[in-house]
């Protein structure tokens, strides 16, 4: 009796996969002569073996870097799997599945049976005619015309099909560590086992190359597909940025790559550089528009040393007093870095409520707790490949230190209410307007962690130690919260400009920020910005100071922070949590305010 294959399901993200049969020893690995060969930096050279044994199928770590985990724990020893395990190898997760029919109610595509039978070449590539070259340039045309990255990644992929006559052909796009991941492929769930030397090779000689490379191939019949390694050839192009390569192109076929080859898939990948740079190079939806001013030499300082911590992979820590620009400057360095291309995720940590941090920060899984109703990805996640920016992060609770430590450490998350432990590539910011030093002294802050965020460390200097700033940022703030009400920015009158220079900025450029907004939704004409537009605490040195003897200091910072809460409340429309971002502190700090300082922000 024939012992019944152990199936396991392969998913390469959300919406592709692919389901095998294993019948054999199955060794997975980046290597070329693995028999799983995964394009994969987290993936070592021969990461991990599935090993059947009559009836039962084993998983042993080959030694591996980043680990081979089973149901959220990593591999010590060699186990035994069972229906529904779940393997996680790099970024693939792979799960057990109990038979055929579960694996095809799952996202893969095919069922692949691995087998030691030979099978014939592929058919050979057709030499390049006048008609397929026609349509190859029309199809790349496409390319260069796409309004978006995804629709010209699909017909470069098409276009070097028909123009270089591949069997298969994946566009990918350089990570900002120089990685390269898969775009774009054509036919749809096309892959290459492309060798690691050939594409660092093509990346830095920044032209067309080509190696015999063996390729997993499958042979469809009525039920089953069988897939054996076949002898094969790889082009790989690079696809030209104003930096360097900004990706690859990358066809196999069973006929050598000539000279004219090499030349035409050179020119496909180049002719369609344009469109496709928007995606590689920039996502859709991240702005530019962050600026920083630096007129004042501490200013300038700071930026400059920003930059330099921009080009390595160290974590930053800004400090500085709330309001004072730590967020622009976290900004600044993720745009300054190799990560630029990938997304910055900004979280104010002591804008979280307590019992929803570790959710914001890991995510949770469906049904974790109550109310949870769907799977969340937390902000590790939706940073990866990017910029994390942690504000506030001395905010956070003691509980929760322990986790940040360990995923900044091992760069690994797991999910509130889940087992599988996701791999992250995140870059951190962290930013606090705190002593910690004072924090760890007190027991309040993990010195640690501490340690571990304090490794550049920037101090931003509040803005009465830079006058020079001052004014170009009230005419930035002023030009921003115009456009952002459809107005043309007002000019500031001398005096203005006297009493803007003049104050002192307690709550820093926020406050400036603030001050700007209230004049310009108050004031009834189009004409410059006065001081009689100010708030009155910007004025009061001036025209208030008689009165201000009658009033305490208590009372004076009371109606400052009345005026800066009523503003906000204001300003986000009545949502607390906005306001109480906006101003930098927490919610229950907020609703704690409202109530001890009487504020109806409805009925002012």
């Amino acid at each position: 009796m024939v012992a019944p294959l152990q199936r396991l399901a392969f998913a390469f993200g959300p919406r592709r996969g692919v389901t095998l049969e294993v019948a054999r020893r199955l060794v997975v690995g980046r290597s070329s002569h693995c028999d799983v060969h995964l394009i994969d930096e987290k993936v070592s050279r021969e990461h991990c073996v599935f090993e059947p044994e009559g009836a039962a199928l084993f998983l042993r770590d080959l030694g591996s870097r980043n680990g081979t985990w089973v149901n959220g724990a990593r591999l010590t020893e060699r186990v035994e799997l069972h229906a529904n395990d779940e393997v996680g190898i790099g970024e693939t997760l792979v799960l057990v599945a109990p038979d055929v029919e579960a694996l095809r109610a799952l996202d893969g595509e095919s069922t692949l049976v691995l087998s030691r039978a030979p099978l014939g070449l592929m058919t050979s590539a057709a030499t390049a005619t006048a008609d397929t070259l026609e349509q190859a340039g029309r199809l790349v045309l496409e390319a260069a015309l796409a309004r978006t990255g995804d629709d010209a990644a699909k017909a470069l992929a098409k276009a070097f099909a028909v123009g270089l006559g591949c069997d298969e052909v994946v566009v990918c796009a350089r990570t900002p560590e120089g990685a390269v991941r898969p775009k774009a492929a054509f036919p749809l769930g096309a892959s290459v086992s492309l060798n690691a030397s050939l594409a660092d090779a093509c990346l830095a000689q920044q032209r067309a190359l080509s190696v015999e490379e063996q390729q997993l191939r499958a042979r469809h019949d009525a039920q089953t597909t069988t897939v054996v390694r076949q002898r094969a050839f790889v082009v790989c192009a690079p696809v030209p940025g104003p930096n360097g390569p900004v990706g690859l192109v990358c066809g196999v076929r069973s006929a050598a790559f000539e000279s004219s080859a090499l030349a035409l898939a050179q020119v496909l990948a180049s002719a369609a550089a344009a469109s496709l740079r928007l995606v590689v190079e920039r996502p859709e939806g991240v702005s530019s528009s962050n600026v920083i001013v630096a007129e004042s030499a501490a200013m300038q300082q700071v930026v400059a040393q920003a930059r330099r911590a921009a080009a390595s992979t160290a974590t930053v820590l800004l400090t500085g007093e709330s309001g004072s620009g730590k967020e622009a400057l976290a900004r600044l360095v993720h745009e300054a870095s190799r990560r630029a291309r990938g997304p910055f995720v900004a979280v104010n940590c002591g804008a979280i409520p307590r019992e929803l941090a570790e959710s914001e920060l890991f995510g949770h899984e469906k049904g974790a707790f109550t109310g949870a109703s769907t799977a969340h990805a937390g902000v590790f996640e939706r940073a990866d490949g990017g910029t994390l920016f942690l504000d506030e992060v001395g905010e956070l609770p003691l509980e929760l230190q322990v986790k940040l430590l360990r995923a900044l450490e091992e760069k690994l998350v797991t999910r509130l209410g889940g087992k599988a432990v996701t791999s992250v590539d995140v870059r951190v910011v962290a930013a606090t307007n705190r002593a910690l030093e004072a924090a760890v002294e007190a027991g309040e802050f993990r010195e640690d962690l501490f340690y571990r965020l304090n490794v550049v460390r920037l101090t931003l200097e509040p803005l009465r130690a830079r006058p020079d700033d001052v004014l170009p940022l009230a005419k930035l703030f002023l030009t921003r919260h115009a456009n952002a009400l459809g107005r043309p920015p007002p000019l500031l009158s001398d005096a203005a400009r006297a009493a803007l220079g003049s104050y002192r900025w307690p709550g820093n450029a926020r406050q400036l920020s603030n001050a700007l907004e209230r004049a310009l939704v108050l004031k009834e004409d189009d004409g410059p910005i006065t001081p009689a537009d100010l708030p009155p605490e910007v004025t009061a040195p001036r025209r208030a100071a008689p009165s201000a003897a009658h009033h305490t200091l208590a009372e004076l910072v009371a109606a400052l922070e009345r005026e800066q809460i009523l503003l906000a409340m204001k300003r986000c429309r009545g949502v607390k949590a906005q306001a109480a971002e906006s101003l930098g502190i927490s919610r229950p700090t907020l609703d704690r305010k409202l109530a001890d300082l009487q504020i109806d922000w409805l009925a002012e």
